[in-house]
């Protein structure tokens, strides 16, 4: 994430190593909220596609956007949010800082200690999504319009998806490229997420569609 310590600090701060090796201050806090909620996101992602995912996404065009006006924030910035309020407790403090110690004893840093205030942000709105209100069928006026249809979008199956990525046995930068794509990210969105240019990108994009081509013929 070094490009977006530089663009959003201003060249003030060349990457987070500068960033996070200055105390905590009112002029910095909110970056390295930032910074720390994109990276805690970015790691849970990788195994939890229906809640941190979606933040990350909605984050990463809160960054780059917030500044435009009208421009309304997405759920993602309210965990910068959390980071930010758990490290201005800090003030004058440096992140890697003893915190305290954790259930088991061990002593963590203020940094360690706000991946883990985020962590339990998470869990909060892992539980909240969980909560589904059902239909209560016995009763007719609760019946919707369409039963069938409602359902529709929940019922998708990605089985054919999964066999043609399977069979075009792409590379693991390809498969995330691919998947950047597919969750609806633009070309520079792309760079700065797997940290990698322009070129590299169309290469390996026109990799992909080559191997499809010859698999599958035109699209």
């Amino acid at each position: 994430m070094e490009m977006l310590v530089t663009k959003f600090s201003k060249g003030k701060y060349r990457n987070e190593g500068e960033l996070f090796s200055e105390p905590i201050s009112a002029g910095n806090v909110k970056l390295m909220g930032e910074m720390i909620a994109l990276q805690a996101l970015r790691t849970v992602k990788k195994y939890d596609l229906k809640i941190a995912d979606k933040l990350y996404i909605g984050l990463i065009k809160d960054l780059h956007h917030m500044g435009e006006i009208d421009y309304i924030v997405s759920d993602g910035y309210d965990v910068a949010q959390t980071a930010i309020c758990f490290l201005y407790q800090f003030i004058g403090r440096a992140v890697h800082e003893i915190y305290g110690k954790d259930s088991k004893g061990k002593e963590i840093t203020i940094k360690l200690a706000c991946y883990r205030e985020i962590d339990g942000e998470l869990m909060h709105l892992r539980r909240k999504a969980e909560k589904t209100d059902y239909i209560d069928f016995t009763d007719y006026k609760a019946l919707p319009m369409d039963p069938v249809n409602c359902f529709e979008q929940e019922q998708t199956d990605y089985t054919k998806y999964d066999e043609l990525v399977g069979a075009l046995k792409l590379s693991e930068l390809e498969f995330a490229i691919l998947n950047c794509y597919m969750s609806g990210m633009v070309q520079s969105e792309v760079c700065t997420e797997l940290g990698i240019g322009r070129g590299t990108i169309y290469h390996r994009k026109v990799s992909v569609r080559q191997r499809y081509c010859n698999l599958y013929g035109a699209y």
